[in-house]
């Protein structure tokens, strides 16, 4: 049940509950963090321990900062590569079609071997 429709709730209840889930704020990344931050991403994808602190100190971002940017850009990573894997693949199941649409002779063979 939702308490924002409920309306014999007094105000002050409702004050205290938006009071009690602070919202974190989202950071915004500078040009010259995000550069830094991706190309040390290149050269490596997971980042701990003194490292990770050294990049944060350096950024002037927090360890836990530096770890969420990480585990954020491993995951566009992924579904970057997700979506490559299934275009290549598509274009391999067009070419396969094609292929068995101008050899029909080759798939005839296939078949009467297979039934032998």
């Amino acid at each position: 049940m939702d308490i924002r429709n409920v309306k014999h709730i007094p105000s002050n209840i409702l004050q205290s509950k938006k009071a009690c889930k602070s919202k974190r704020v989202r950071t915004i990344f500078t040009p010259e963090q995000l550069e830094r931050l991706e190309a040390e991403f290149e050269r490596q994808q997971y980042m701990v321990g003194p490292e990770r602190l050294y990049l944060a100190h350096t950024l002037q971002l927090t360890e836990a900062q530096v770890k969420v940017w990480f585990q954020n850009r491993r995951i566009k990573w992924r579904k970057h590569h997700l979506e490559i894997t299934h275009q290549r693949l598509a274009v391999l199941k067009q070419q396969q079609m094609l292929l068995d649409d101008s050899h029909p002779d080759v798939q005839d063979t296939n078949s009467s071997e297979m039934e032998t």
